[in-house]
């Protein structure tokens, strides 16, 4: 729909080469087309293991076009996990670039290098396949760090990512064709939410190389000469950002929308002051474990001066509901802690092949009256405000996040 609103507007950007909205939707249905006779439809994974750049977009359109579901693989992660993650998910299929094949882990899936075999591709239809995909497919499988023992697979379906998308759009505080900057590695579910917000609204997603990602300085660089308006980060990025702002006298008046979440955040003193340069700025506080990805968001306004140290996750986004429980599974008053359940729209199917786990973290919906409904137990510890804001207050257990 978005490219036929803006065929010729600028889709994705990337070190200083564009493409259009119709030249991302023709290269991305070729890709799926080629997909398809390699035997991608739905429910059938495909790995995606890149560097930066506009492959992986056309990449992950081209396979949820062909009806495929897409497997994030970060080149940056250690072989022996990379070879895990290619196995358990059973990838039928890989996507990668010529630059990468040597480092490629074991697998046993069909591989594909865009970028040299991209004059094949192109050989394609420019129009999309018939879809055969439903909103239950699994659109994306997100492994889990292994906090707490062996990487897990979540599968999210298309419902769920659909779901989060109209309601970022729907909310969002800067302008549709504004520019974001794709920040999150693409193992990160906040990457799915970087682009498709900007892709289905029609603004301009830029895209940075991976030393520019990492390096803050260059980062404030390309934030002030692209003019980009909208930023996701985890609140230790936006930290370190804050930190090289100020150090470097930086001011940034154009970024009108950062997003935070993955992580609590925390208003220190240097974000503070990043933040009071722009006063129609807003910093959105977003809370979502990867079984569910967002599912609650805080808006910070006006002066930061008066922002809480620790603000609250805010409430729950659309086709969602939380709920604080006790052990036995009943709503604890409101101010009294207990542990976060997530109830709606927003649960992933579950975790890929691991059926045990998924019915111990899955759990009965004890007030709904769909027999078929569920709640997530996050694990994590929480209390409503009076002001009907919810309070993140820490795991249950003992993890410690580096």
């Amino acid at each position: 729909s978005q490219v036929a609103r803006t065929p010729t507007a600028t889709a994705v950007e990337f070190e200083g080469q564009s493409l259009t909205y119709q030249d991302l939707n023709t290269r991305a249905n070729q890709l799926a087309h080629y997909l398809r006779g390699l035997g991608i439809g739905p429910g059938a994974l495909v790995g995606i293991l890149m560097d930066r750049s506009h492959d992986v977009v056309v990449g992950i359109l081209g396979v949820l076009q062909a009806g495929g579901a897409y497997v994030p693989l970060d080149p940056a992660y250690p072989t022996e996990r990379l070879a895990f993650m290619a196995a358990d998910s059973g990838a039928k299929v890989l996507l990668t670039q010529d630059s990468l094949i040597e480092s490629l882990p074991p697998h046993q899936a069909q591989v594909l290098c865009v970028d040299t075999n991209w004059d094949t591709i192109a050989q394609g239809p420019g129009h999309p396949p018939v879809s055969e995909t439903t909103a239950e497919h699994v659109a994306v499988v997100i492994y889990t760090s292994g906090s707490t023992g062996r990487p897990k697979g979540v599968a999210l379906c298309h419902r769920t990512m659909t779901n989060l998308i109209e309601w970022q759009a729907r909310v969002q505080n800067t302008r549709s064709d504004s520019t974001t900057l794709q920040f999150a590695s693409l193992s990160f579910d906040v990457s799915f939410q970087e682009i498709f917000s900007t892709l289905a609204t029609g603004g301009r997603l830029l895209m940075v190389p991976e030393s520019t990602r990492t390096d803050f300085l260059q980062l404030l660089d390309v934030i002030e000469q692209q003019g980009v308006q909208r930023l996701f980060l985890p609140f230790i990025a936006l930290q370190q950002l804050a930190n090289s702002a100020e150090e470097h006298g930086r001011v940034l008046p154009q970024l009108q929308e950062v997003i935070t979440a993955g992580e609590q955040l925390k208003i220190s003193e240097s974000i503070t002051r990043f933040m009071d340069h722009r006063s129609d700025g807003v910093l959105v506080n977003q809370y979502g474990p990867s079984e569910s990805h967002v599912v609650s968001s805080y808006e910070l306004r006006g002066s930061p001066a008066g922002w809480p140290t620790l603000p609250p996750i805010g409430r729950p986004i659309d086709s969602t509901q939380l709920y604080v429980l006790d052990a036995r599974m009943e709503p604890v008053p409101i101010g009294a802690l207990g542990e976060l359940y997530i109830g709606g729209t927003g649960l992933a199917r579950g975790y890929l092949n691991r059926p045990e786990m998924t019915a111990d973290k899955f759990v009965p919906h004890p007030f709904s009256a769909d027999p078929g409904a569920r709640l997530y137990k996050t694990g994590d510890q929480a209390r409503y405000r009076q002001d009907g804001n919810l309070e993140f207050l820490g795991r249950r257990d003992h993890q410690v996040k580096l």
